[in-house]
């Protein structure tokens, strides 16, 4: 059995025992972090049946790798931990031993870390999709961001209904192959696939969602007409009267052929698709080459209020075409 040096302390009263290896550390200290600690070392400090370094040993049975970021987390502190690359993999772990361990401060702590990733907001989400790298690409690939699939299989066990919503959304955007395939952990190399409930879940809500969108196109976009305060409609042109539907029909277009993820690399991804349409009016363009999706500014804010409107409401559905029931979601 090996001493881990950097977390054992000579004035430790208690040996934490994890595969071959072992930490001295603090039972007092132990106690007041984890009630279901405090019981067992102190069980095993009234009848130890076994000692290292003259210490009672309380064996835990989890890898001694996990442990030490558990301990580590206690002792130096949940931000000395996250400071790191690959951080969220490390919140997972945590996430699991503090819900063993009933260590209630150093979960919610670490599930919040683990919300801004998959939020229970679309202001928190629209932020983290401004901060990754764009789906399918190579940064994405490489992101430390743990994968979907393990962070619902994670929920599940630990009872974070909260992480799957989000969680759900992003698996919506690969092929259902590969979702039902799953995937391959390169750290351990351990494969992680969905439950056969929640891959039936997942494909329920992600038709929803593609149901949504449809009707999102054929309300807001296909047919839409000028605003009545509409700038171009009043010009005396038949062409510039037309400026602006002509611009929601190219908008719609434009969607339509992307439908598949051809251009942007995103199989289904409504709320991306309905910010592009606000996306696509942005550049005003030049009076040599106009924004041939660019509207008058009475059309673009009403166009704008739809939008709005529509992902916020899309984003509050989640939950329920997904089948999750979240107390605090949106």
């Amino acid at each position: 059995m090996q001493r881990r040096p950097s977390l054992s302390f000579e004035d430790g009263n208690v040996a934490i025992l994890a595969g071959n290896s072992y930490f001295l550390v603090h039972r007092g200290f132990l106690s007041r972090q984890s009630e279901y600690l405090a019981e067992l070392t102190k069980d095993n400090n009234d009848c130890p049946t076994m000692t290292l370094e003259g210490r009672p040993v309380v064996h835990l049975h989890d890898s001694p790798d996990d442990i030490s970021l558990l301990l580590h987390s206690m002792y130096d502190g949940l931000s000395s931990l996250m400071a790191l690359e690959s951080n969220l993999r490390i919140a997972s772990i945590l996430l699991r031993l503090s819900a063993k361990y009933v260590m209630d401060h150093l979960f919610n702590d670490t599930l919040a870390i683990l919300n801004k990733a998959w939020p229970t907001t679309l202001t928190q989400w629209t932020r983290r999709e401004r901060q990754l790298p764009r789906v399918n690409s190579e940064a994405a690939r490489a992101t430390s961001l743990p994968h979907p699939i393990a962070i619902v299989n994670l929920a599940r066990e630990i009872d974070a209904a909260e992480l799957i919503p989000a969680a759900f959304y992003d698996l919506c955007r690969l092929l259902p192959s590969v979702i039902a395939t799953g995937y391959t952990d390169p750290f351990d190399l351990t494969c992680h696939r969905l439950t056969s409930s929640d891959l039936v879940l997942l494909l329920q809500g992600r038709e929803a969602a593609s149901r949504f969108f449809s009707t999102f196109v054929v309300n807001e976009l296909e047919n839409r007409r000028a605003s009545e305060a509409c700038f171009n409609r009043r010009q005396q042109d038949p062409a510039r009267r037309r400026l602006c539907t002509g611009a929601f029909q190219m908008i719609t277009f434009e969607l339509l052929q992307d439908v598949n993820g051809l251009i942007t690399g995103r199989t289904a991804d409504p709320l991306f698709i309905m910010q592009e349409v606000l996306n696509l009016q942005a550049d005003p363009g030049t009076p040599e080459a106009r924004n041939m999706f660019r509207a008058c500014d009475c059309c673009r804010q009403e166009l704008a209020i739809s939008v709005h409107a529509a992902r916020n409401k899309f984003w509050d559905s989640l939950p329920e075409w997904f089948g999750i029931e979240v107390t605090n979601w949106g």
